[in-house]
C-alpha cells in the first residue's frame, strides 16, 4: 500500500513536471515536431533515449518509495524530469500521466512462459515519454551483462508447426485498480489517462531468429528458402491476428502525440487521425517494421524474404516507420514502396550521403549516431566533426538526431547534456537553424 509520505514524494515530483510543461519552450518544441513529422521543416531536431544508461542515471538506491507501484511512479517521474532539466533535448514535456492497460499475450507457442534467450537477458519496457528502459525501479533489479547461451528451438521445416499465433489478454480488473490509485494521487495535478497499446511493431525476423537462430536463418535463404517463406507467412498472419484482437478488445490508442514511435522519434503529426473513428481505425495510427537481422542480406533477398510481408502489415496504418540498426542505403527503393512510409532509420552503419540523396524529403531522416563513440573515450573534437559531416550531407532532408542504444554512460550521466550541447553548436555552426 502506498503511504502518505510516498504520496507526498510523488505529488511533489508531479508538480515539478507540471511546471515544466507550462514553459513556452515546450509548446515551441511541440510545434517543431509537428512541422518536422509532416515534412514541412528541415530544421534538425534532437532526441536522447538513454535506454540501458538509465540504470546509471537514476539508480534504485536513489528512490525514496518502497511500495512497488509507488517506486515505478517515482522513477518514471524522476526520469522525465532529468531528461528535461539535465539532458535538455528537444522532447516536449506534457502534463499527461498515462496509466497503461495491462495487456499480455501467450507468445508464439515455442518458448515457455517467462523463458528468455540471449537477446532478452534484461527485461525492459517502453514508456511513451522516455522510450525503452530497463525495470530499474524493481527492488530486485540487477543488470545482467553476461553472455548467455542460445539454443535454436526450430531445427527444421517440421518444427514450424510448433509456432502458434499469440492470444491477447486484457486484465481489466487490475488495470482499473491501478488507474484508480494513480488518478487519486495525481489527478488534481496532471492529466491522468487510461491508455491502451500505442507502440506497434512488426519484427518478424527478430521473432524468427529468436527461435531458429540467425546463422541458421541466413543459411536457410539458400538451403531452405521455402521454409523461410512459410515461417514469414506464419508470423505475418500471427501479427495480423494480434492487431485484430487489439481492435476487438478496444486496446489500441492514438499515437499522434508525444509518444515514442519508430525506433526513435515522437508521434506528433497533424496528418493523424485521418477520420473520427479514433484508434479503432488503423488509418489513424503509426506502426513500425524492422529487420536488423538482415543487415548482411542483399536488397533482393530482403524484399523477397521479409519486406513484402512487412509491407502488407504496414499498409493498413496511417503512417509507417521502418528500420533499426540495419543500413538501408541500398534498400530504400523497396522501403519507400510503402505509400504511408514517413520515418526511416539511418543506422550508424549506413552511408549518410547515399541515404540523404535517395531519401530527400520523402520521409523523416532518422539518424542514429554510433553509440560506441558516445560511450567510449568521449571525444568532443571527433564527435563535432562526425555530427557536422552528417548535417552538411542532409541539408535538404527532414533530419532528426536520435542518440539511443547507450546501454551504459560509464557512470557519467553528464555526458548526455554535453552531447546535446555539442549537437546544438554543430547545428548552429552549419546554419541549420531556421
Amino acid at each position: 500500500m502506498i503511504t502518505q509520505e510516498e504520496r507526498k514524494i510523488i505529488r511533489e515530483l508531479a508538480v515539478r513536471l507540471k511546471d515544466l510543461s507550462l514553459q513556452p519552450v515546450m509548446q515551441e518544441r511541440k510545434e517543431a515536431w509537428y512541422q518536422h513529422n509532416d515534412l514541412k521543416s528541415t530544421k534538425p531536431l534532437l532526441l536522447v533515449f538513454p535506454e540501458g544508461g538509465w540504470r546509471e542515471i537514476i539508480t534504485p538506491e536513489m528512490l525514496l518509495c518502497e511500495d512497488e507501484q509507488a517506486r515505478r511512479m517515482e522513477w518514471l517521474l524522476r526520469a522525465r524530469l532529468y531528461r528535461a532539466e539535465n539532458i535538455n533535448d528537444d522532447s516536449a514535456v506534457e502534463d499527461i500521466w498515462e496509466v497503461e492497460k495491462i495487456i499480455t499475450d501467450s507468445g508464439w507457442g515455442v518458448r515457455k512462459a517467462g523463458e528468455r534467450n540471449a537477446a532478452l537477458g534484461n527485461a525492459s519496457t517502453i514508456d511513451s515519454a522516455i522510450g525503452y528502459t530497463l525495470l530499474v525501479w524493481e527492488k530486485d533489479f540487477a543488470f545482467n551483462g553476461n553472455a548467455m547461451p542460445f539454443n535454436p528451438l526450430i531445427e527444421g521445416p517440421r518444427d514450424l508447426k510448433k509456432i502458434k499465433a499469440p492470444l491477447v489478454s486484457y486484465d481489466e480488473k487490475r488495470t482499473l485498480e491501478k488507474f484508480q490509485i494513480e488518478q487519486d494521487i495525481l489527478g488534481d495535478i496532471l492529466d491522468v489517462r487510461l491508455v491502451g497499446k500505442k507502440y506497434i511493431i512488426f519484427n518478424l525476423m527478430e521473432m524468427y531468429t529468436d527461435l531458429r537462430g540467425l546463422e541458421n536463418v541466413l543459411y536457410d535463404l539458400y538451403e531452405e528458402p521455402q521454409m523461410t517463406h512459410e515461417a514469414m507467412h506464419i508470423f505475418e498472419e500471427g501479427f495480423r491476428g494480434m492487431i485484430r484482437q487489439y481492435q476487438e478488445l478496444d486496446l489500441l490508442e492514438l499515437n499522434n502525440d508525444f509518444c515514442y514511435v519508430g525506433t526513435g522519434g515522437v508521434g506528433y503529426t497533424r496528418e493523424l487521425p485521418q477520420n473520427d473513428k479514433g484508434a479503432a481505425d488503423l488509418k489513424n495510427l503509426w506502426a513500425l517494421a524492422e529487420s536488423q537481422e538482415f543487415t548482411s542480406v542483399s536488397p533482393q533477398q530482403h524484399e523477397e524474404f521479409v519486406m513484402q510481408y512487412e509491407r502488407r502489415l504496414l499498409e493498413p496504418f496511417g503512417l509507417a516507420a521502418y528500420g533499426c540498426c540495419e543500413p538501408l542505403e541500398n534498400k530504400l527503393e523497396n522501403v519507400l514502396k510503402a505509400p504511408n512510409m514517413r520515418r526511416i532509420s539511418i543506422s550508424p552503419w549506413a552511408d549518410v550521403q547515399k541515404c540523404a540523396q535517395k531519401l530527400g524529403r520523402k520521409a523523416v531522416y532518422s539518424w542514429k549516431p554510433n553509440p560506441s563513440y558516445f560511450i567510449n573515450n568521449y571525444n568532443e573534437e571527433f564527435l563535432g566533426g562526425y555530427v557536422t559531416d552528417m548535417l552538411k550531407a542532409t541539408r535538404e532532408n527532414c533530419v532528426e538526431i536520435i542518440m539511443k542504444d547507450t546501454h551504459t554512460c560509464q557512470k557519467d550521466p553528464g555526458r548526455y547534456r554535453r552531447w546535446t550541447d555539442l549537437c546544438r553548436r554543430c547545428i548552429e555552426e552549419t546554419g541549420r537553424y531556421e
